[in-house]
């Protein structure tokens, strides 16, 4: 009976051991889009991609609002199974809506997290509540929180603006 009492014991703190927070953070890892397919838990990328159908008539709206010169992206990704939902088919076609207006790769800065608290280079001015996550910056400076802005819109059941080609445009008039 001792022994019993004993192996519970045991089996208790290994149990709560095992299961304590991990309180250790990483690095967002900065990557290239053309090397996508090479980082684990993004091989799902293209296939959403493929499906997502830009809204052509807000694209051209964005054309004339977006500044190559003043203008940056910040695109904070993460393996799709630790995503919530379907929130990982933002990245594709948000993605997709970069390229259909034109804008460069240069242009966009990639980063994969690996959690909402991985350490990254606008850890000062940024602070990341949801994956994926998309910024506009200007001049540097982030202006405009896509996927915030969006996550509040739904939250509270505004009709406008919903679609992300909107919220590009919106954060471009910033």
């Amino acid at each position: 009976m001792k022994l019993l009492k004993v192996v519970i014991l045991v089996v208790i703190f290994l149990f709560i051991v095992k299961c304590s927070d991990d309180n250790s953070v990483s690095d967002a890892v900065p990557y290239k889009i053309e090397d996508l397919n090479k980082l684990p838990g993004y091989g799902w990328f293209y296939q959403e991609y493929d499906k997502y159908e830009v809204d052509t008539n807000i694209v051209k709206l964005i054309r004339q609002e977006y500044n190559q010169s003043m203008h940056r992206i910040l695109i904070y990704s993460m393996p799709s199974c630790a995503c919530p939902g379907k929130r990982y088919e933002r990245f594709p076609q948000f993605y997709k809506i970069l390229q259909s207006v034109g804008i460069s790769n240069e242009k966009v800065e990639f980063y994969s997290l690996s959690s909402l608290r991985s350490r990254h280079p606008y850890d000062s001015v940024i602070v990341v509540t949801t994956l994926p996550a998309f910024y506009v910056l200007k001049q540097g400076k982030p202006v405009y929180s896509i996927t915030d802005t969006l996550d509040f819109n739904i939250y509270y059941g505004k009709p406008y603006p919903i679609k992300l080609e909107e919220l590009l445009l919106e954060g471009f008039k910033k």
